[in-house]
């Protein structure tokens, strides 16, 4: 499971896999910094190109990347980070800051985390 806030609108969205976040979250705005990444138990997580973004004049085309554990000093943790959030795309137990944490607490705890 991977946490992905999008910063301008401030909404976080849950991706099953990272395949489906990288997927989801175009190279483009990633590099802008639209995009904000965690791993299941609320760690950054950081997005390194291995293709890079090519903009043009009249095209443009996404580069590739992939997700890979970050100090805490690259972005806050999940639990931190989800104050500022303002919509959750989210399904129930997701859908609100209460759960988020809740969840994190699971998985950090080593019980099943929520659905």
């Amino acid at each position: 499971m991977i946490f992905v806030a999008e910063t301008e609108e401030r909404t976080l969205l849950v991706f099953p896999s990272e395949a489906a976040a990288v997927a989801a979250c175009e190279g483009l705005d990633v590099e802008a910094g639209v995009w904000r990444f965690w791993s299941e138990d609320g760690a950054p997580l950081e997005p390194i190109f291995t293709a890079p973004n090519k903009p043009g004049l009249f095209t443009v085309g996404n580069g590739t990347y992939h997700l890979l554990p970050v100090d805490e000093l690259h972005h806050a943790r999940l639990e931190e980070a989800v104050e500022g959030i303002v919509n959750f795309a989210c399904d129930p137990p997701l859908h609100n800051a209460v759960g988020v944490k809740a969840h994190l607490s699971a998985v950090r705890a080593g019980s099943t985390p929520l659905p």
